[in-house]
């Protein structure tokens, strides 16, 4: 039987909505039914704290780059390394971390931020914050993820094999232990509809049985590449395709004029922030998804595990779970050739559903949390027992 552990989560807000926070809360509540969890947060929601003991951490909780450098600063003084046999931090949020989780890498982030900062409309204020939250959380990184000498490597958990690379590629780790761990689906909330459910549903949303629909999930629409899934449907020859948009962005105003210039502007449905995401991905049926950079996107294990094809582009954690006319397609971040695989999947709805099984079938043999906390756990213990 293995020993019990003491193990310190470091993350600065702790919910089911954003992707990081809500594998903290599934990992958290598995591990503390047989470990001593203790969790340093400044929220914690929609979290089970009977066997977690919840550590408040307050801190000025905006802009993003004050909620990050107050969090920082006081875990530093907080989370004492011999208090612990694993301190587990979320990204660089804690010096003193000896496993830390890898949802994305900064400087691979800015990248992207930076080829598409002339056209962004946002105000010099925030560009100003987000620069600034880059600079010091990409210099929190290089602290915390390179080797100095006299300092033990930490356990590094990249959440897919893009990831991995990213770290790699920017930061010396030296001969750290890296295991991928991915993103996962709570599988009986994300599950296929039955017919009922799935037309009852569209009933009450303004879409028609005979409709086909694509579904795109999150926020930032610019970078998860909202306009060019627009572009796409607006070149289908099929007018029963519609788009179905779930989540906010404070550009929203010009990708509905985008829609309106591309003709469709009454086959995009903006449905905003939902509750009940779970049941509009079930009554879809292709995941629609020209993001230009994810770390691993929560939205496509939790569209897959409800019986959903994943379209999307070759990024990190899609090209993990992606097998071409198996689970979904690849596209290109150019409309026509978008349009064309969609064009493919509206014709033949019987592959989709086949791709769309298999999606769900995958999700359960591996992207589970279950799963994902055993190894999560197991490899705490194959690090320590390395040190």
């Amino acid at each position: 039987m293995r020993r019990r552990l003491r193990i310190a989560f470091a993350m600065i807000n702790c919910n089911r909505r954003d992707g990081g926070a809500r594998a903290v809360n599934e990992v958290a509540e598995r591990l503390a039914q047989e470990h001593d969890v203790h969790l340093f947060a400044r929220k914690a929601e929609e979290l089970d704290l009977s066997l977690i003991h919840w550590r408040k951490m307050p801190g000025v909780p905006w802009p993003e780059v004050a909620d990050f450098v107050t969090y920082h600063l006081l875990a530093n003084f907080r989370i004492r390394p011999g208090s612990f046999d694993i301190i587990h931090s979320i990204g660089a949020n804690a010096a003193a971390a000896n496993v830390i989780t890898i949802q994305n890498i900064q400087p691979a982030k800015r990248i992207f931020l930076e080829q598409h900062a002339a056209s962004e409309k946002i105000s010099f204020a925030r560009k100003l914050t987000r620069k600034l939250y880059l600079n010091l959380t990409t210099r929190a990184e290089a602290s915390m993820y390179s080797k100095r000498t006299g300092r033990p490597a930490p356990l590094f958990l990249p959440v897919s094999g893009g990831v991995q690379r990213d770290l790699a590629a920017h930061y010396d780790i030296g001969n750290a232990l890296v295991r991928i761990i991915p993103n996962a689906a709570d599988v009986n909330r994300f599950k296929p509809a039955t017919g009922p459910q799935r037309t009852e549903w569209r009933r009450l949303n303004g879409i028609g049985e005979k409709d086909t629909v694509a579904v795109f999930v999150g926020g930032e629409w610019r970078r998860k590449g909202l306009d060019l899934a627009i572009q796409a449907v607006g070149q289908l020859p099929q007018k029963e395709v519609k788009l179905l948009v779930l989540g906010r962005d404070a550009e929203q105003q010009r990708f509905e004029k985008l829609a309106m210039e591309a003709g469709i502007r009454d086959r995009v449905l903006f449905l905003g922030f939902r509750s009940d995401v779970a049941d509009a991905m079930a009554a879809s049926d292709i995941f629609l998804f020209p993001s230009w950079y994810e770390a691993f996107s929560l939205a496509t294990i939790e569209a897959a595990a409800c019986g959903l094809p994943i379209v999307a582009t070759k990024i990190n954690g899609a090209e993990d779970f992606v097998v071409p006319g198996e689970t979904g397609e690849f596209i290109e971040h150019d409309p026509k050739q978008i349009a064309a695989v969609l064009e493919r999947l509206v014709v033949n709805a019987a592959d989709r559903r086949r791709m769309g099984e298999n999606s769900r079938r995958l999700v359960e043999q591996r992207y589970t949390w279950d799963r994902v906390a055993q190894m999560t756990e197991a490899a705490y213990f194959e690090y320590l027992e390395r040190r």
